[in-house]
């Protein structure tokens, strides 16, 4: 892809040197849960790839494996127990091994992407993964934006949180969805992503809520009837690594690992954003009614899910946790868009 392609260039570009690595070349297992394809995933991974083969002058070989090994729960598994060297899940899949990283699903928690952008760079996030390194073993490399999630459903338009009563919403099978949906005056019911298409067509639940990306590719698009683009939750993607086989690397092979997690990161947040607004496009063309949601009615979804959803993550994982990402998010924004 041209954009693959200037992303690395420039990337390559501002290294001065080739680093000379061990005599022995390093071969890395990274997994990835879907097929191979243009999206924000695969186009990451293959960034990640080519940056860190080139920078290490060959002595590292990265062997991308597309959809082969499972869900990106038994990913983050494999990559714990030490059978594939890593990985990328998003949060809901690691919040099963480590659970303050719900916090990450507060709604309405980020402005924008670009807010969130910078805060993957905060603090607060850098001392959490490294706690969450202390006690599963997983390091995280780097986060990239897994998209801002929408609701589809059958029913009628979503516009405000009146418009969910009444509706029977998949969700993740994650308590902090559950509650959101909920407070939102909907009915959620947890069905694991392999068996969402069928439960939309049988009628099993009336919608469900993803980034515009996965709703297109992964067929959900073709059994509703209304996308709403709330943008309720930013979901996130951990590129992971285990952490005794990043240990056992030299300085400089784990140098060329995170700046290859950095390209990496930065190629999968620009395809996405580069390909959000075609996605809604191509979704109107298929039929669908989308309404665009604006600020003031995400107003509102704001002020009824958030309360009852931080409520719940305090009594989990306490407000100290809560305090610090809030305060975090904050800083982000000043760093977008000033005081």
């Amino acid at each position: 892809m041209n954009m693959r392609r200037l992303i690395l260039g420039a990337a390559l570009a501002a290294s001065s040197a080739l680093i000379v690595t061990a005599a022995n070349a390093t071969t890395i297992r990274l997994a990835i849960a879907i097929a191979d394809s243009p999206l924000k995933q695969a186009q990451g991974a293959h960034a990640f790839e080519d940056y860190v083969e080139y920078r290490s002058d060959g002595e590292i070989q990265v062997d991308l494996i597309f959809g082969q090994l499972g869900g990106e729960r038994e990913l983050t598994e494999m990559v714990q127990q030490g059978q594939i060297q890593m990985a990328l899940a998003s949060d809901g899949a690691v919040a099963g091994f480590y659970k303050p990283i719900q916090v990450l699903s507060i709604p309405y928690l980020f402005r924008s992407s670009q807010v969130a952008w910078a805060f993957f760079d905060s603090p607060f996030l850098a001392n959490m993964m490294e706690d969450m390194r202390q006690k599963t073993g997983i390091r995280t490399l780097y986060f990239s934006e897994n998209g801002f999630r929408c609701f589809t459903n059958n029913v009628r338009p979503i516009k405000t949180p009146e418009d969910m009563k009444g509706i029977k919403m998949r969700t993740m099978e994650s308590p902090v969805y559950m509650r959101m949906v909920e407070a939102m005056g909907g009915t959620a019911t947890p069905i694991s992503f392999s068996e969402l298409v069928m439960a939309l067509q049988q009628g099993v639940v009336d919608g469900q809520e993803n980034a515009v990306a996965d709703i297109y590719e992964n067929g959900m698009v073709d059994v509703q009837k209304y996308l709403s683009t709330d943008e309720h939750v930013l979901g996130t993607i951990l590129l992971m690594v285990n952490d005794d086989f990043y240990q056992g690397l030299t300085e400089e092979e784990k140098d060329i690992l995170k700046e290859g997690a950095r390209v990496g990161a930065s190629m999968s947040n620009a395809v996405l954003a580069a390909s959000t607004a075609s996605y809604i496009e191509k979704t109107k063309e298929k039929g669908k009614e989308v309404h665009i949601t604006t600020g003031a009615e995400k107003e509102m979804f704001r002020k009824v899910s958030q309360g009852p959803v931080k409520d719940y993550i305090v009594g989990q994982l306490g407000q100290e946790l809560v305090d610090g990402l809030m305060a975090a998010v904050a800083d982000a924004e000043k760093k977008v868009y000033g005081q």
